[in-house]
C-alpha cells in the first residue's frame, strides 16, 4: 500500500515534499514519487517520515 506524507527525509539527509511511499511488510523502502495530485490507493498520512538505514535495507 501507499502512503502519502508532506515530507520523506531518506538516511542521508536528502528531503523530499510532497510524496509516495511503497513500504514492504517489515517497514523497508520499496519506492516513493512525488505526488502529482489526488491519487488512488494511496492512504494520506501527513507529516515527516523519516527513514534510518534499517528501512532501506
Amino acid at each position: 500500500m501507499l502512503q502519502a506524507y508532506h515530507r520523506l527525509i531518506l538516511p542521508d539527509g536528502t528531503e523530499h515534499s510532497m510524496v509516495a511511499v511503497e513500504l514492504d511488510a517489515d517497514g523497508r523502502l520499496v519506492s516513493f514519487h512525488t505526488l502529482q495530485g489526488e491519487e488512488p490507493f494511496v492512504e494520506w498520512k501527513g507529516g515527516v517520515l523519516r527513514l534510518t538505514d534499517e528501512a532501506l535495507t
